[in-house]
């Protein structure tokens, strides 16, 4: 905390001299730096005057970068890191986030799209094309959303409906790998009052590992119809669909990771297999040998309406929507088999009244969230397997508010408050198939697999009240003064075990201060954010022990990824964005942040299926428990101390971009963009195999097009130094020290052809 109000007076110290030059900037709709309009307070309001710690990527960067997975993402914004997990996604921002990778997982980080909060770690998948601009909010939220969160929120927003006009766009890509990327939208007005949209999309490459994995084979389309009928009317119907397949994400053992040349080895390379298998405990104990027949066969589907109407007190708004994710995946990215069948429904419906007064802005809601998963899951790594079969049930109801008041026409007062309520259920068989021993005589090494059948029940209520306040003040006509207080809560998350099953729900208090300001008549832009945020009782995901039978002799611990309150953890920094418009032509961008973590306390236990001490980065120590083979053993880890996994002390992304004009003959823009990271842990192991050595990552595009933007021809180069960056890390269950790591694309470079009307 005393870093923080140190921050906040230094902020304060340094706005007051600025302040004079502030008040001669000229307005945000004349020459200089474009204006982007959000909806993060649920009002729309231009990003620079929105006094709340929120980054915003209009959809033709989005485009411009080539995004088409979530896990692009990270090259975007210096707080966020996306990383793939078989066919889920994780998403960290400064550090909170989840390590999700089973059918129990829930985001720490909310995804919403379409202002509708997706559920599923596998969910944002399909959804890249023809967007309207994605929406980072840092810290808690709640008090204007349907569904909580800890970390912050992602909110992706596709392009809506254009009543009353014709357009479409169509926008075609080919790189190396065999990359070909296509996405269009056509715009087609119905009469004078309503308007029906159509995008699609189709993204495809080779793997990037020599075996086939980290390959993208994605599907998808959007329908959306949009009526205005009159001016108290608004109402968009959509639905869209998506089918990613191909083998999917990929890993290699550490240090192991190229063959000939620049091949990444896949983990059924014979190189790759063979280090594996020449890692202890050797042959004849079971072993599971990786093999080129992943795949992904995953289905999602959508559909949702926004209604909004004029109730001339209020603005009353409706979001029902209906989601579906099947996924079907097989695939090694670990060292060892995942075999996954999952089928969700998720049923949400928001209701909100909203007012935009002179003097007092309002918002109050009301959310339902249910969902019902059927999970069929098998993780097999030879020498124990377990076999998860699940029903579960999420049931959440909340409501929340928020209010703005301006004391003056300079002063303004934020107060928010949320309820929630949540019910989560489940019915899991599980086994647990730990190989004890062989067939006598032992020469002929027939192993013997014991199956230890166990079920899980669980019925359990989670309520809370989080809040926010907040305090803003113009001390010029483009400078904006904001401070804040908001706490978020996530509650608790099943796993199986016939003892406890569940863990208690995670907390976060963030304290934020902040400035954003233009200057030199509307040219330069500079904001600032100092943050500090406690976090308590933070869920973490890790293959652990878990209760699977009781004997008399005591209970019987078998491994399963569970999700427990491990950690306390401080985490404070500062975050610069400059944006300058250099001459008529140039454009400067600039945002780093800094960020300090640390773990208050740290505590978990680990599972050894060999009984060998686990190789950990942290204090170890064997307790008394009972394993479910004769040589398992299990331990304590003491983490305290360590800084939070994904969380770069330093991060910046800098980009330059300049226009040439050509008159008649259109104009060249020429564009290049870097990230700097400092290192970063992938795991709670912190092992050194497991950590991102500090890396600078630059991309490269060169764009003409015509004199009315009608036609683009670009050419670019992704990850000009072909730097290798690691994205996940997980440690071999049954192979103590064996670390596969998945990485970021490599070089990839290719031609864009974009045509819009």
């Amino acid at each position: 905390m005393r870093n923080l109000l140190l921050a906040g007076a230094a902020l304060v110290a340094w706005q007051m001299p600025l302040a004079a030059r502030a008040q001669d900037v000229a307005p945000s709709d004349e020459v200089g730096l474009a204006d982007i309009v959000v909806t993060a307070q649920r009002r729309e309001e231009i990003l620079q005057r929105a006094a709340i710690a929120v980054s915003a990527v209009t959809g033709a960067s989005i485009e411009a970068q080539s995004v088409t997975q979530a896990t692009d993402l990270t090259r975007l914004v210096p707080a966020l890191q996306v990383a793939p997990a078989s066919s889920f996604t994780q998403i960290y921002l400064r550090g909170v986030g989840t390590f999700g990778a089973n059918a129990w997982a829930e985001q720490g980080v909310a995804f919403n799209y379409g202002g509708v909060y997706l559920s599923r770690p596998a969910a944002p998948a399909g959804l890249f094309y023809d967007l309207e601009r994605l929406e980072v909010l840092k810290g808690p939220q709640g008090t204007l959303y349907g569904r909580n969160a800890t970390g912050g929120a992602l909110n992706v927003i596709p392009a809506a409906p254009d009543v009353g006009e014709f357009g479409a766009s169509l926008t075609a890509e080919y790189g190396d790998y065999e990359t070909l990327k296509a996405s269009g939208a056509l715009n087609i007005p119905l009469g004078e009052a309503a308007a029906f949209r159509l995008s699609a999309q189709t993204a495809q490459h080779d793997g990037y590992f020599n075996d086939g994995y980290d390959d993208e084979d994605t599907q998808a389309v959007r329908g959306q119809f949009r009526l205005q009928p009159n001016d108290a009317w608004d109402i968009t119907i959509g639905a869209d669909y998506a089918h990613v397949g191909g083998q999917g994400s990929g890993g290699t053992i550490m240090p192991l990771l190229f063959g000939d040349g620049d091949d990444r080895l896949g983990p059924s390379d014979p190189a790759v297999a063979a280090a594996y298998l020449g890692r202890p405990p050797t042959a004849p104990v079971p072993q599971i040998v990786a093999r080129d027949d992943g795949y992904q066969d995953n289905e999602f589907f959508g559909v949702q309406a926004d209604v909004e109407t004029d109730l001339g007190f209020a603005k009353l708004t409706l979001i029902p929507a209906w989601r579906r994710t099947d996924l079907d995946f097989l695939g090694y990215a670990s060292s060892f088999l995942i075999d996954v069948a999952e089928l969700s429904e998720q049923s949400s419906f928001e209701a909100r009244l909203s007012n935009n007064g002179d003097r007092l802005n309002w918002v109050l809601g009301a959310y339902y969230f249910d969902e019902t998963v059927d999970a069929n899951q098998f993780f097999n790594q030879a020498s124990n397997a377990t076999l998860i079969l699940s029903d579960l049930n999420t049931e959440s109801t909340a409501v929340f508010g928020q209010a703005t008041l301006s004391l003056t026409d300079a002063f303004r007062i934020t107060g928010g408050v949320r309820w929630t309520s949540d019910n989560k259920r489940q019915s899991t068989y599980t086994e647990t198939r730990p190989f004890v021993g062989f067939v006598a005589p032992p020469t002929n090494f027939t192993p013997i697999i014991l199956v230890i059948p166990a079920t899980s029940t669980s019925d359990v209520d989670f309520e809370k009240t989080t809040w926010k306040a907040g305090i803003e003040y113009d001390i010029g006509p483009q400078s904006l003064l904001y401070a804040s207080v908001a706490t978020g809560f996530k509650s608790g998350i099943l796993y199986a075990s016939t003892g406890r099953n569940y863990s208690n729900p995670e907390e976060l208090t963030a304290y934020t201060i902040g400035s954003k300001n233009r200057f030199l008549d509307n040219n330069l832009q500079l904001n600032v954010e100092a943050f500090y945020w406690d976090y308590k009782d933070q869920q973490v995901s890790h293959l652990g022990p878990v209760q699977v039978a009781q004997t008399p002799g005591g209970p019987i611990y078998g491994p399963v990824f569970l999700t427990e309150n491990a950690g306390a953890a401080t985490v404070y920094g500062t975050e610069i964005e400059l944006l300058w418009r250099v001459g008529p032509h140039g454009l400067l961008s600039a945002n780093v942040q800094y960020l300090n973590s640390e773990y208050d306390s740290f505590r978990y236990q680990a599972y050894s299926t060999s009984g060998a001490t686990p190789v950990i980065g942290c204090a170890v120590t064997p307790t008394t428990l009972t394993g479910a083979s004769p040589t398992a053993r299990i331990f304590n880890v003491d983490c305290t101390g360590q800084p939070l996994t994904n969380a770069p002390e330093w991060v910046l992304n800098a980009g330059y971009e300049h226009t040439f004009d050509l008159g008649a003959g259109g104009r060249i823009i020429a564009a290049v963009d870097t990230r700097v990271e400092a290192e970063r842990f992938l795991s709670i192991d912190y092992l050194p195999q497991g950590t991102q050595d500090s890396y600078m990552m630059s991309n490269l595009r060169v764009t003409w097009e015509n004199e009315p933007g009608q036609v683009s021809i670009t050419g670019f180069v992704n990850n000009i130094e072909n730097e290798l960056v690691f994205s996940n890390s997980f440690q071999s269950p049954v192979k103590s020290g064996v670390i596969y790591n998945q990485l970021r694309p490599p070089r990839v470079f290719g031609a864009r052809l974009g045509l819009r009307f």
